[in-house]
């Protein structure tokens, strides 16, 4: 395998690119609806998709370089450990990829600037595990992950505010970030639920088992399905039809939980990332065609 298809497999299998192109589309549609009644230029959108784009490739790769020994201990076939990719070359990526920000946060306007440099710095502490103990991560799995994931809420708003050229947020605004932020947090749930305990003890399921965490899962679906609705109502969409949408969403996302719980193999699993996926753009959907 060469090292271009090598880094293509990279991007698939740590990265989900496809995927994510997918759901960050859709987002990227609903902030222009929420958005029509401004004067925004169509290259500004596609550049805040970009840049979104740059910025979570960038984390993946911070990510790998922060985990390193952790991940060669306990997963020691991955890209990076096994030496399929260089570790230090991963690094050059990361550095370029900050300069690329810093390029389109100055094209995109003043204010995107000065909200990119607390985005950056969050970044970069994140990548020092924020300075916390070194047992933190272990003992305080989930306000550890939930303090990493306070980035995509700082994300959001460099994007809102790049496309409006302004600090100011309606309710409208502020509403869908926090939905998109709840997906997000759905997402990384979703993504440390496995059937088996792993190694390192960093998932979901290791502390809360199987069941636990399928729990929170779907908890945090259900705040997603309700931030939908409140969020339809905000844009004129008919209420009973958003809640007769986002019921069926929801319904058929927690079948494939559901599922996966029973069966516990990997075409489950399988199918419970397509109801996590589908979950995520059929309420943009929802909030899109209304």
């Amino acid at each position: 395998m060469t090292k271009i298809q090598t880094f293509i497999n990279y991007l698939h299998v740590r990265f989900q690119i496809i995927p994510l192109i997918v759901l960050l589309f859709t987002d990227l549609i609903v902030i222009k609806r929420i958005t029509n009644d401004y004067i925004i230029p169509d290259w500004k959108l596609y550049t805040c998709f970009l840049f979104t784009l740059i910025y979570l490739f960038h984390n993946r790769v911070a990510d790998d370089k922060r985990d390193f020994d952790f991940d060669l201990e306990h997963y020691p076939d991955r890209h990076v450990q096994s030496g399929q990719l260089d570790i230090h070359s991963m690094i050059k990526v990361s550095y370029f990829l900050i300069g690329l920000m810093i390029l389109i946060a100055i094209g995109l306007g003043r204010l995107s600037q000065i909200i990119f440099l607390p985005l950056i710095v969050y970044t970069l502490v994140a990548k020092k595990d924020f300075f916390l103990p070194d047992d933190f991560k272990i003992k305080r799995l989930f306000t550890y992950n939930f303090i990493n994931m306070l980035q995509l809420l700082f994300l959001q708003i460099f994007v809102y505010v790049s496309i409006l050229n302004s600090f100011q947020m309606n309710k409208t605004i502020l509403i869908h970030i926090i939905f998109v932020f709840l997906l997000s947090i759905q997402v990384e749930i979703t993504r440390k639920i496995k059937p088996t305990l792993s190694s390192g003890s960093e998932l979901y399921s290791d502390r809360l088992t199987m069941k636990g965490s399928l729990i929170l899962w779907g908890v945090s679906g259900a705040l997603c399905g309700l931030a939908c609705v409140w969020l339809s109502s905000l844009i004129q969409i008919d209420i009973l039809k958003a809640i007769t949408f986002v019921i069926a969403i929801q319904s058929f996302s927690f079948l494939t939980g559901y599922l996966f719980y029973i069966y516990k193999n990997s075409k489950f699993e399988n199918l419970f990332w397509l109801g996590l996926i589908s979950s995520y753009v059929l309420q943009n959907m929802v909030l899109i065609y209304g």
